[in-house]
């Protein structure tokens, strides 16, 4: 979040260099070979998670670095998203794997409602990411379901309000109707905010009432002056992430982006989502100091 706020401050493209999973033929075999991971991904492919977050975590401690990388890009290849994020997520070597971290899942689904209601799919991405990391089976202390951890009020209201169907909180564990559900509130939310994501995203982790409290006591900030001193750890937190993560998955999706202060309408200020004609950034990788140095000392 600070980083590209700070780029867009100076003018600078964003800098986002990914990493692919390169594995040499031993690391392939040893994965394959693996029988907790071999019982895990049958688990998975079964839809027993609970069986296959066990065997995933026997398997783990018996594989060296490379191997916990390729079998994390296993997992993300098999669709098993979370566990690919939950492990690539875990150490600061690891954290440029952004294909397996910021998965495209549910790609047309989550494009096609998103823009129905109105949003960035970017957004309605970055909010899954944060809220579950693609966990499709999370559940909340607070009793919130999962991939948009959407509490059982909440969706019965908007499935009634859309005519889908909804019976029992344990439907919202099912990807394509919590999604569908979860956008279509999402959509409700930021038309309370004039659009705006940074407004809507905070209103989404923290409820309508403390929003309100904090825009009465300090309205008259800028965004990102807002952002940090929103009172609730948790939603100070969660805002600069979901933004930043709406970044990324506009990255993934695009190749370009919509600059982070572009996202951040002032209080009060009418926000779209972005349109074909929105003005976009570029995202670059540049190269390491020590090879411009190397280069520069050949020259």
């Amino acid at each position: 979040f600070h980083g590209f706020l700070a780029a867009d401050w100076i003018g600078a493209p964003y800098a986002i260099c990914p990493t692919a999973v390169v594995a040499s033929k031993a690391d392939e075999a040893a994965v394959a070979a693996q029988p907790d991971l071999a019982r895990a991904f049958e688990f998975h492919a079964l839809g027993d998670l609970t069986k296959a977050r066990r065997e995933w975590n026997f398997a783990l401690p018996k594989l060296t670095p490379e191997q916990r990388r390729l079998a994390a890009d296993t997992a993300y290849r098999k669709d098993w998203f979370d566990r690919a994020i939950f492990l690539l997520s875990s150490s600061d070597d690891t954290l440029t794997y952004y294909e397996q971290r910021f998965p495209l899942a549910q790609k047309s689904r989550v494009t096609r409602v998103a823009r129905d209601v109105g949003i960035d799919p970017a957004w309605s991405y970055g909010i899954i990411r944060a809220e579950s990391a693609w966990m499709s089976d999370a559940r909340s202390h607070a009793d919130a379901y999962g991939l948009m951890q959407l509490l059982p009020s909440v969706a019965k209201k908007v499935a009634r309000a859309a005519k889908l169907s909804y019976s029992r909180p344990s439907d919202l564990f099912d990807p394509a109707l919590n999604i569908q559900l979860g956008t279509i509130f999402l959509g409700k939310m930021a038309d309370q905010y004039q659009g705006s994501p940074w407004l809507a995203s905070a209103a989404y982790n923290a409820g309508g009432a403390p929003v309100g409290r904090w825009l009465a006591a300090r309205g008259d900030l800028e965004p990102d002056f807002f952002i940090e001193t929103i009172p609730y750890k948790e939603t100070r937190e969660y805002v600069a992430r979901v933004l930043a993560f709406s970044v990324i998955y506009d990255w993934r999706l695009n190749k370009t982006v919509v600059p982070l202060v572009a996202r951040l309408p002032k209080i009060g200020q009418p926000y779209e989502a972005p349109k074909d004609s929105t003005q976009r950034k570029a995202v670059v990788c540049p190269a390491p100091a020590a090879t411009v140095a190397a280069k520069q000392d050949d020259a």
